[in-house]
């Protein structure tokens, strides 16, 4: 059966979703366990001794290991990684290039669409060097999705956001960052992406085992520059419709929560499966219209290289 793929490449782990056909049109989205052991792998990647390109273990971190790699594309430095230097897009597309031939062998066939999440700020220059980075991995035709898109369709699907009219705050607290965005739905599978803005070295990994009074004073500036956003944009916090949260789980996503509501009078609404939500999402937002083709890739046991950095440029490293 025919599936479209969601990829969401995060700091510390990557995380798929797949949608599958139903009459009448798409049926929902639902994760994909990567890992033997977990549901998610790492985002570090390691090169074996023959030349192969694969996710470390989860919760290990090999010296000879490289990660933080979405966050570079654009940086004109390139990533020294297996006794070599690769631009970072090239580092991106090798991790997508590996979920797509897991979940190829796992499902016994490949997807229709790849949909890969990005962060919402970015501009054209970087997502032209993701789409050359994917082009590379014998990935053409892959849809790149704002992390704000993919959460929104996420809770669209699910009916804990309206799909026409009002205004919707996005806020996503990932390992090592915190992003917020202000989304005009328009109508189902439409949306307008209004702004958008990121707070780095505020996330999961330094929240976890904080107490509570250091864990929300972290967070804190994460919800004052929701409400910044908002407020750049010439509406006030009592303007949205909903704040639809992603990433934040268990006691954090309590924490996120109860700030959020203390600002914004509107519902905060919280996914049951939250770092999984933009990886749902992606899925979702990658559904074509009308069937498609299965997408040209090469085959799972076909190697591929990571062009080194200078070999080739597609587009200029400097562009935003």
């Amino acid at each position: 059966m025919s599936y479209v793929l969601g990829i969401d490449i995060g700091v510390g782990t990557v995380k798929a979703a797949i949608c599958r056909p139903a009459e009448p049109g798409w049926g929902p989205a639902e994760p994909i366990s990567l890992g033997v052991r977990s549901p998610v792998v790492a985002s570090a990647l390691r090169m074996t001794a023959d030349g192969a390109v694969v996710p470390v273990e989860v919760g290990q971190h090999p010296a000879d290991a490289v990660g933080g790699y979405l966050h570079r594309v654009g940086d004109p430095l390139p990533m020294y990684f297996g006794g070599g230097y690769f631009p970072a897009h090239g580092l991106t597309a090798a991790m997508a290039r590996w979920v797509v031939d897991r979940v190829w062998e796992i499902m016994g066939e490949p997807p229709v669409r790849v949909a890969v999440a990005h962060p919402s700020g970015w501009g054209a220059g970087r997502l032209g060097l993701l789409q050359a980075g994917l082009a590379e991995a014998d990935l053409m035709g892959c849809v790149p999705v704002t992390r704000a898109r993919a959460v929104v369709e996420c809770h669209q699907a699910a009916g804990r956001a309206p799909t026409a009219g009002g205004l919707l705050g996005v806020y996503r607290l990932g390992g090592s960052t915190a992003e917020v965005a202000l989304v005009a739905p328009q109508q189902p599978g439409r949306m307008e992406l209004l702004a958008s803005a990121e707070l780095s070295d505020v996330g999961g990994f330094e929240v976890d085992g904080l107490t509570p009074v250091d864990a929300r004073g972290l967070i804190r500036p994460t919800v004052d520059l929701m409400a910044a956003l908002v407020r750049s944009r010439g509406y006030g916090t009592d303007d949205l419709s909903a704040i639809l949260i992603a990433g934040a789980d268990g006691t954090v996503c309590t924490y996120v929560s109860d700030l959020l509501a203390a600002v914004f009078p509107a519902p905060v609404v919280r996914d049951p499966q939250p770092r999984m939500t933009v990886a749902i999402g992606a899925a979702l937002a990658g559904r074509p219209a009308v069937p498609v083709d299965p997408l040209a890739v090469a085959g799972p046991t076909d190697a591929f290289a990571i062009v080194p950095a200078g070999h080739r440029v597609a587009v200029r490293a400097d562009a935003r």
